[in-house]
């Protein structure tokens, strides 16, 4: 329990300080604009370009990652389906559910539960490869453009990334180092400016409910059975692929949806209610060692 409080305590601060700025008026709403599409067009696409470069793609485990990805579509696809509204905003719904916080959570928990955090390279690669892809087209679906991905840094970025690893090329540290420096910036700036999107809003426990629920619950557990009964898996390989299941909902969807346009209602309060309720479910995770 310790290990993961460590891991969630940053968030916590990070966006308590977003919401105090706005709570006692030190930071506008232009600011929180500002902020997220910064962060989307220049922050996320700098640490994601050189963190993927240096991924070896070695390191990626098939068996324990296909255990992960059934549940992510298990729990994605009939969030898209059931949720009501325009395609976009159905899309961060379901986003909101099975898209984990793989970055600033994942590499902790592996670190501190797993002891190894080699596992989430393969979530990083499987999420930003596969499934953020699918996400832009979704969300530029109202601009008649399945090519947006084409068009988003952190996509374009990424695949830059993976090109550099898989080739063996690497940038020398004048150019690396303000890259590196850039990308530090993504995830403080998405949970303060999440934070500040906090101030004067309730939770919409109806809405986000089931939303959290399919997240925390189901997605943990399509991905044990997944794992243990198709896949055949069990000790490290099984825990892994449960526990990484259970992590909460990625600020990133907070930050697409704010620069898409879309309601940011939702995956605010889903990323908040998951952030806090995933230290239960994964503290739980933990102790039963699943496999």
């Amino acid at each position: 329990m310790q290990a993961i409080i460590a891991a969630f305590t940053p968030i916590w601060i990070i966006g308590a300080l977003g919401w105090l700025s706005a709570r006692f008026g030190l930071a506008s709403g232009h600011l929180q604009r500002a902020l997220t599409e910064f962060a989307f067009t220049v922050a996320m696409p700098a640490v994601l370009f050189t963190t993927l470069s240096r991924t070896p793609l070695g390191q990626i485990q098939p068996r324990p990652l296909l255990a992960f990805a059934i549940s992510t579509f298990a729990v994605g696809l009939p969030a898209l389906a059931l949720l009501r509204g325009k395609l976009p905003d159905r899309v961060i719904g379901a986003m909101s559910s099975a898209y984990v916080n793989s970055g600033n959570l994942g590499i902790p928990v592996g670190l501190y539960v797993l002891h190894d955090a080699t596992f989430v390279v393969s979530v990083m690669v499987f999420q930003i490869l596969v499934v953020s892809p699918l996400i832009f087209i979704g969300l530029g679906a109202e601009r008649s453009s399945l090519l947006a991905p084409l068009r988003t840094p952190i996509v374009v970025a990424s695949v830059l990334g993976l090109g550099m690893s898989a080739l063996g090329l690497h940038l020398p540290d004048a150019v690396s180092s303000p890259l590196e420096i850039l990308g530090g910036a993504a995830v403080p700036l998405a949970l303060f400016s999440l934070g500040m999107s906090l101030n004067g809003s309730a939770v919409s426990w109806r809405e986000t409910g089931p939303v959290v629920a399919l997240k925390l619950l189901l997605q943990p557990l399509v991905a044990f059975l997944a794992g243990r009964f198709l896949l055949h898996l069990d000790g490290p390989a099984l825990f892994a692929a449960v526990l990484f299941a259970g992590l909460p909902t990625a600020q990133n969807t907070y930050v697409y949806a704010a620069e898409y346009g879309r309601p940011t209602g939702l995956p605010r309060d889903a990323i908040l209610l998951s952030t806090f309720g995933s230290m239960v479910t994964l503290s739980l995770i933990a102790f039963l060692g699943v496999g």
